[in-house]
């Protein structure tokens, strides 16, 4: 088997899906600080702190995500991911763009709900929060949120 025939896991082999700009939700962007708080800060600035610009094709180039290491194509918040990555080619809205992964329709459900809270980019919620910086994100620059359940 080829790399090429191996089956999809949704993360490796290509990271084209890993682009920046993706909307998540504030208690997701909660959950991702929370992580970045936890790692080496060494270890998460020096992802973050990558040149993201990546070439799509010989004519063309996009960001990649925020999160991922443009040196191993692995995701640095991956336990912590937001839904939307984690749907990414299970969804017919979002399908996979090599299309290695068929869509699941059943996800369509969860993914209304969710989309029915206030999106916004990891960049967005930084600001909301008074976090302008990644050296900032990853102190105690802005106190955890409460959600009530």
């Amino acid at each position: 088997m080829t790399d090429a025939d191996a089956p999809c896991n949704g993360c490796t082999r290509c990271a084209m899906r890993c682009t920046d700009g993706i909307a998540i939700s504030e208690f997701e962007f909660t959950r991702i600080r929370e992580y970045l708080r936890a790692l080496p800060p060494a270890q998460a600035l020096r992802v973050l702190e990558q040149e993201k610009r990546r070439p799509w094709s010989e004519e063309a180039s996009y960001t990649a995500c925020l999160f991922l290491d443009v040196e191993t194509d692995l995701c640095l918040v991956y336990p912590a991911r937001p839904l939307i990555c984690r749907l990414f080619g299970r969804v017919r809205h979002l399908p996979c763009p090599i299309e290695r992964i068929p869509a699941v329709l059943d996800a369509d459900r969860v993914l209304d709900a969710y989309t029915a809270q206030p999106l916004g980019t990891f960049q967005h919620w930084m600001a909301r929060h008074g976090v302008f910086n990644f050296t900032d994100l990853l102190g105690a620059a802005c106190p955890p949120a409460r959600y009530e359940l």
